[in-house]
């Protein structure tokens, strides 16, 4: 299994061989005492994983003039930095019932972080509740009637799953240099991970 690091590395070096502009907007890396800041603000504990990620880069520099199919991690998702997801984080909340899994009749604990998001309420998450069977486990929350529900085992396979993506045209570019994907063989490669 590759590390973040790794990983994010081989999608920012595919992303510059296609041209897409993503990585020019990456942030800078955040320091321990951001990272301290931000869950002292969310009153939880960054695992390992986010730590690491976080220490490669602090999101990314979204403006509003940008096109969002310019700014993606992945089509359309944004990085968040330290500060936005927490803005994120405390918006969200107020939106208690669309973290609720109405078929499997379970909503996560609060302690979950916003990662990556597409400005429309789609939105993955690291678990942070500690003691829990679905710690460091992705949780997304969408808009699509899809019910919420764990994607990925961890922050690494799910990192894993992007570049791999990049690396095999999965994730492409289309006619206008926007990131787009083939988001049934992304599914599909994204099984059990």
């Amino acid at each position: 299994m590759n590390s973040i690091t790794t990983s994010f590395r081989a999608i920012l070096c595919k992303q510059r061989e296609l041209g897409y502009h993503f990585p020019n907007i990456v942030r800078t890396p955040a320091t321990l005492e951001d990272i301290g800041q931000t869950e002292e603000a969310l009153h939880l504990a960054f695992n390992e994983e986010l730590k690491e990620l976080y220490q490669f880069a602090d999101g990314s520099n979204i403006d509003q003039v940008t096109p969002s199919g310019l700014t993606g991690l992945i089509p359309i998702h944004n990085f968040l930095s330290l500060q936005d997801a927490v803005t994120y984080y405390r918006q969200s909340m107020k939106f208690e019932n669309s973290f609720y899994n109405h078929e499997q009749d379970f909503a996560p604990g609060k302690q979950l972080f916003p990662f990556l998001e597409d400005g429309a309420g789609n939105c993955y998450w690291v678990d942070l509740n500690e003691g829990f069977l679905n710690y460091g486990r992705i949780y997304w929350t969408n808009t699509f009637g899809r019910e919420p529900d764990y994607t990925y085992r961890s922050l690494t396979s799910m990192f894993e799953v992007i570049a791999e993506a990049h690396e095999t045209g999965i994730i492409s570019l289309d006619e206008e240099g926007y990131l787009d994907c083939d988001f049934k063989a992304f599914d599909k490669l994204s099984e059990g991970r």
